[in-house]
């Protein structure tokens, strides 16, 4: 006599539903009013920079730009978040936003002297605010490769030199003013032009090193 095997009960799962997401606090709708906040008050500190022209930049004009399409994304993406909705806001870790905004102070503060009470910060322009900055927000990830980030501080400064001081021609401090006494009959725009070449050359040994360490594992 056989006996048919009664079949085993399924485990259904059941998987979230990819709907529209949260209607009122959502990514979309949280991170767009905070980047139109960001971009408001980008435009009320600038308010005595002049734009200038495309000819002739002004200090003011690359920031307002930067500025107008951070706000033009971040009404996109309010839009969206009111209209579709979008992931809920999860669980925020502080350490990555802390770091970050630490690194940008750091930045603010060594890039050119700033008095603090007694104390007046080194103003060591772009060449070395940057890399600092770069440094100290790769803090932010716990598994951190040292060699990265030395290649992307390097290559990332060297660009932010040449871009806005040399092309550019803005105002901007890109290395100590004590530096041009080293280079008798040097312009500025030289010596930024050598400062660039010197940063990307650090860059490209790092990415040697990190090529070679690569192909040896």
């Amino acid at each position: 006599m056989s006996q048919n095997p009664q079949p085993s009960a399924e485990l259904k799962t059941h998987d979230p539903p990819a709907g529209r997401g949260g209607r009122l606090l959502n990514q979309n709708l949280i991170g767009g009013l905070c980047l139109i906040g960001l971009a408001g008050a980008a435009f009320l500190s600038m308010s005595g920079l002049a734009s200038g022209t495309l000819r002739a930049m002004g200090p003011g004009g690359m920031p307002r730009g930067t500025a107008l399409l951070i706000a033009l994304i971040g009404a996109g993406m309010l839009i969206v978040g009111v209209i579709r909705g979008g992931e809920p806001i999860p669980r925020i870790a502080t350490r990555g936003p802390l770091i970050i905004m630490l690194a940008l102070i750091v930045f603010a503060l060594t890039i050119r002297p700033t008095a603090l009470g007694s104390f007046t910060s080194p103003g060591i322009g772009i060449v070395g605010a940057g890399p600092l900055a770069i440094m100290i927000a790769g803090f932010a990830e716990r598994d951190r490769n040292w060699l990265d980030l030395g290649i992307l501080a390097g290559a990332l400064t060297a660009f932010c030199i040449l871009l806005f001081g040399y092309l550019l021609n803005l105002p901007m401090p890109a290395f100590p003013v004590s530096w041009l006494k080293h280079f008798p009959g040097w312009s500025q725009r030289e010596v930024m032009l050598l400062v660039s070449c010197a940063l990307l050359a650090v860059a490209l040994v790092l990415f040697l090193v990190r090529r070679g360490r690569k192909s040896e594992a």
